[in-house]
């Protein structure tokens, strides 16, 4: 007997059996494919793909908080991204002002990281007026924010500034509403892949300062990763956590729910709603954008976040 045979023999056992499994791989990935290309389908065609023209919704939240002494109503945008509800965004005002709110908060990408002529910016400046109308309007930026300001243009976020929101970047505001004492602060954190390097020493020092009250704290920041996924200084429990960013995961399918996010691959587990850590409280928003991407909106309305703390 040839003495190589047997390893040759084994060998080629091996390199079939991962040739099967190759295969096997493939034919789950692509019935899986095939399955959600199917509910998707299904979803064209019972929940129709929300669009210009559609309303958002107002998704509501109530919290019971022994920090709080009277009803607070917070009004929380994200994600509009230069888009119209209604002429001159008529349905998203019309609907926030009927909410009567004491604090509006603009949390991440309400503009986009690049466009060709700027109306974008017009469109959202001339929202943020409009709100700034109707209570006080806070602003925390988002990724497409900081890569317009990097690359595009530098004073993009001034012009929605200037017409009526407070920035708060790594930076915070004690207020006082309805006899609540309330901090509210505002913290972008890059993912891994971008650009902007912030300074760690210089986030941790914010979060640990904005947490030295016995206020009632929330914190605006865009991504739910930075939250869910990054490690806090000591200490670090603020009550109230708003976020977007992932589009309430484009089309929800039923029992998978959230189907894709940004930076979070398929299935993102925090997409939408509300999620509780310790003694923090995540909300995520599935935002505002209209715009046509690549994976429309299926089974997921654009929304308004209203949430009551009592």
């Amino acid at each position: 007997m040839n003495p190589n045979y047997t390893s040759i023999s084994k060998e080629k056992r091996i390199k079939r059996h991962r040739r099967r499994h190759i295969r096997k791989m493939i034919s789950k990935t692509l019935l899986l494919a095939c399955m959600i290309l199917v509910i998707c389908a299904e979803g064209f065609l019972v929940c129709g793909v929300r669009i210009n023209g559609d309303p958002p919704i107002v998704r509501e939240y109530v919290l019971d908080e022994e920090k709080i002494l009277s009803p607070v109503r917070i009004i929380m945008l994200s994600d509009l991204h230069g888009c119209e509800h209604g002429k001159e965004n008529s349905d998203l005002i019309s609907i926030v002002k009927a909410e009567e709110p004491d604090l509006i908060l603009l949390c991440g990408d309400m503009i986009n990281h690049q466009h060709e002529t700027g109306e974008d910016i017009l469109i959202t400046a001339d929202a943020v007026s409009k709100l700034a109308s109707i209570a006080p309007v806070y602003y925390s930026l988002g990724n497409h924010e900081i890569d317009r300001v990097d690359h595009y243009d530098r004073d993009a976020v001034d012009r929605i500034v200037e017409a009526g929101a407070i920035l708060l970047e790594r930076e915070y505001v004690d207020l006082e509403i309805r006899g609540n004492r309330i901090r509210l602060g505002g913290l972008y954190t890059p993912n891994g892949a971008e650009t902007r390097k912030p300074d760690a020493n210089t986030c941790t020092a914010f979060l640990s300062e904005l947490c030295q009250t016995d206020s009632y704290i929330i914190l605006m920041e865009h991504r739910p990763a930075s939250f869910t996924d990054a490690i806090y200084p000591a200490g670090f429990e603020p009550e109230l956590v708003l976020a977007g960013h992932l589009h309430g995961g484009h089309v929800i399918l039923p029992i998978l729910g959230p189907v894709w996010g940004a930076n979070s691959g398929l299935f993102p587990k925090y997409a939408i709603g509300s999620f509780d850590f310790g003694n923090s409280t995540l909300i995520v928003s599935s935002g505002l954008s209209t715009e046509r991407h690549i994976i429309p909106r299926v089974n997921n309305p654009t929304e308004i976040t209203k949430i009551i703390l009592e």
